[in-house]
């Protein structure tokens, strides 16, 4: 799971649940949670909410944290095949 804590209160904002564990670390940008899961899928999020936009099956567990850098996330899965999403 994935769970967003309000920095003003210390209270759980929302909590977002994967198929299988989550071991790596989210990346925020422009209002949206990036997020891969052991269940082999790349989860993207409304930061505000914890709503999910968009999925991507990866095909096998995505353990790194994403990175952000030009507007494009890059992920890479444990069956060594990086992925760049964004234009």
């Amino acid at each position: 799971m994935v769970h967003a804590i309000d920095a003003k209160t210390g209270k759980v904002a929302w909590i977002f649940t994967t198929r299988s564990r989550v071991e790596s670390s989210p990346a925020a940008a422009a209002g949206r949670v990036y997020i891969g899961s052991n269940d082999g899928r790349f989860y993207v999020l409304e930061a505000a909410t914890g709503k999910k936009l968009w999925e991507y099956e990866a095909g096998a567990a995505v353990s790194s944290s994403p990175a952000i850098s030009d507007g494009k996330v890059v992920i890479a899965a444990q069956d060594g095949r990086v992925y760049c999403f964004g234009g």
